[in-house]
């Protein structure tokens, strides 16, 4: 079978972990390339090393599998771009249009807001008509496939022969991220977390303790970093005492905050029914429905000898895949997806 691992969008030199929000998708695809060598492999768009990405429409034209790995794709289409930027990226997708016809197309995707749907309707414009799609998503595998994120800090960690216990701890709360307020078409969310991330980076509550706060990654108001690769971001995440994980659009869903959290000894809170059926989360204590709720966790986990995180890491660790489980678990899948 020809597969072809097509970037649609953005072209990706792909040169190590936690330098690209999908790596975990990225190195699962190359550990299932390189134990899989009865199919035949192309690339379009993504190359692995510093060089080579380029635009091959014949590449896809000769495939009969395109795996395409979405990268925030929902944010084209949710007014939260400049026009003229989402026009010349679309302009390029276009050229695929003819020859993703009859093909068929296995989305990898790891947020709420991109599903087939979404792809059909905006990415492609219903305009292509695939012989099959099916999708691989983060939330079918063990914990999320982000668990992998995880193993990938812990060995940089390692690289560096740093220690994040031994890491001062003189961030109160840590946020990193983005806006999710609107969905692809440009209708609200209902995603709460623009205004929770904003009322704690201005201090907005009265009678709650006041907390340091360093907020990483595009939003709709100034902050003092922008979007960074997350082998940069965790020279904040580890200073960090506590973060807040949200989800949208799914109560049952996780996110790869809390694995990335908790590698750098970071207290996970969750907003409200975030990851309902606790695949993750280790104690309701957890759970915030207001900023004073935030607030008081905040000074509980900075004064409780690291209490809380101890128990929350125990119960994570006890049941996180490794490495390789994760990788054989991707295998299994897109296995399947290939039959």
């Amino acid at each position: 079978m020809k597969i072809c691992f097509a970037s649609l969008r953005k072209k990706i030199n792909y040169t190590d972990v936690l330098e690209y929000g999908m790596d975990v998708f990225y190195e699962s695809f190359i550990y299932y390339k390189d134990n899989n060598p009865q199919h035949e492999y192309s690339y379009y768009n993504f190359a692995c090393g510093s060089k080579g990405a380029k635009r091959d429409p014949d590449v896809i034209k000769n495939a009969d599998v395109i795996i395409f790995p979405a990268v925030q794709e929902f944010i084209y289409f949710a007014n939260a771009m400049n026009p003229r930027d989402v026009e010349k990226s679309q302009a390029e997708i276009r050229k695929t249009y003819e020859h993703l016809n009859d093909k068929h197309i296995i989305l990898l995707t790891q947020d709420r807001g991109v599903d087939e749907k979404m792809i059909m309707q905006y990415t492609f414009e219903n305009k292509v008509k695939p012989k099959s799609f099916q999708t691989i998503d983060e939330m079918h595998f063990t914990m999320c496939l982000q668990g992998l994120k995880y193993h990938f800090i812990k060995k940089v960690a390692q690289a560096r022969r740093y220690n994040a216990y031994d890491i001062k701890k003189d961030i109160d709360f840590v946020y990193w991220g983005s806006d999710k307020s609107k969905v692809a078409g440009g209708e609200k969310s209902g995603d709460e977390r623009l205004d929770i991330i904003k009322r704690i980076r201005n201090h907005l509550d009265i009678g709650t303790n006041m907390i340091s706060s360093t907020i990483i990654g595009r939003w709709p108001f100034k902050v003092k970093h922008k979007w960074m690769p997350l082998k940069k971001t965790l020279l904040y995440l580890d200073r960090g005492h506590a973060t807040l994980c949200f989800n949208w659009m799914d109560d049952k869903a996780v996110t790869g905050r809390y694995h990335e959290a908790l590698a750098c000894n970071v207290v996970p809170l969750v907003w409200k029914n975030y990851d309902s059926t606790n695949i993750l989360v280790a104690d309701k204590w957890q759970r915030c429905f207001t900023i004073k709720d935030i607030y008081d966790k905040i000074e509980e986990v900075k004064n409780d000898g690291g209490n809380r995180l101890r128990s929350i890491k125990k119960d994570f660790l006890d049941k996180l895949p490794t490495k390789e489980e994760y990788y054989k678990e991707f295998e299994v899948i897109l296995n399947k997806r290939l039959k």
